[in-house]
């Protein structure tokens, strides 16, 4: 497999979601409860989010889709306009908690930093902000190994469609078909192959192995086993160059 570039999604790729976002969603939804348990229980049952357990069930709006898609029933509920004000409140109660409350897998760092050593170019596209993106990777230590960030709203739309995969393409100018895509969720599988990148599905997330297996080209448990099939090669590939 010639890879010679890697792209990361974020939410249960490189960050645990529920430990990360359960957090963040109790204070969020707390504040727009204004610190009324009952209503904030009922806002997280809107998007199959148990307040109570911290977690979202399967089949919730937020495991794969940004802000606006899941935060309409909650402006509904509350009896106030969806509109680009609610979006920014949502927005920033969120990065006001990202970074305190990322949880990273434990070998997140250890991975980016294997195949950071070995000479890819690193990147990752996530449906969530970009400014939450960069707050948690610079929280957790691994931002400076990143060449490009991008959420829903830096300008190359969201997965599945491919502007952000495209956009990383670009700004490598390595071909897509020489970019592994690595993520959790048949959106970033989806949006993978929309742009021709080599599809690399990892267990780590929402779907299980049997929901991801027919649509990627590599099935991994973990990063570590992503720095054994691609880091290792690439690292010797790159020295033989």
């Amino acid at each position: 497999m010639n890879v010679r570039a890697v792209l990361f999604d974020r939410d249960g790729t490189l960050i645990d979601f529920n430990r990360t976002w359960g957090t963040v969603l109790q204070h969020v939804l707390m504040d727009l409860a204004d610190g009324n348990l009952k209503l904030a229980t009922e806002l997280g049952r809107l998007v199959k989010f148990d307040y109570a357990s911290c977690a979202c069930e399967p089949g919730s709006p937020i495991l794969t889709n940004p802000p606006s898609g899941y935060s309409e029933p909650w402006a509904n509920h509350l009896g106030v306009e969806f509109n680009r004000a609610f979006l920014d409140r949502i927005e920033d109660l969120i990065l006001d908690h990202a970074a305190d409350c990322v949880a990273a897998f434990d070998d997140t760092a250890s991975s980016i930093k294997a195949l950071a050593a070995a000479g890819l170019p690193i990147g990752l596209a996530t449906n969530g902000t970009e400014a939450s993106a960069v707050a948690q990777l610079k929280r957790l230590g691994i931002l400076d190994y990143f060449t490009f960030v991008v959420g829903y709203d830096s300008g190359h739309g969201e997965k599945p469609e491919p502007g952000q995969l495209f956009g990383f393409a670009e700004h490598t100018g390595i071909e897509p078909q020489h970019i592994a895509m690595v993520g959790d969720s048949l959106h970033d599988m989806h949006a993978a192959q929309n742009a021709g990148m080599v599809r690399v599905a990892v267990t780590t997330g929402a779907l299980t192995a049997e929901e991801l297996k027919d649509h990627c080209d590599h099935l991994l448990d973990s990063l570590t086993d992503l720095v054994n099939l691609v880091g290792l090669k690439a690292a010797g590939e790159g020295a033989a160059a």
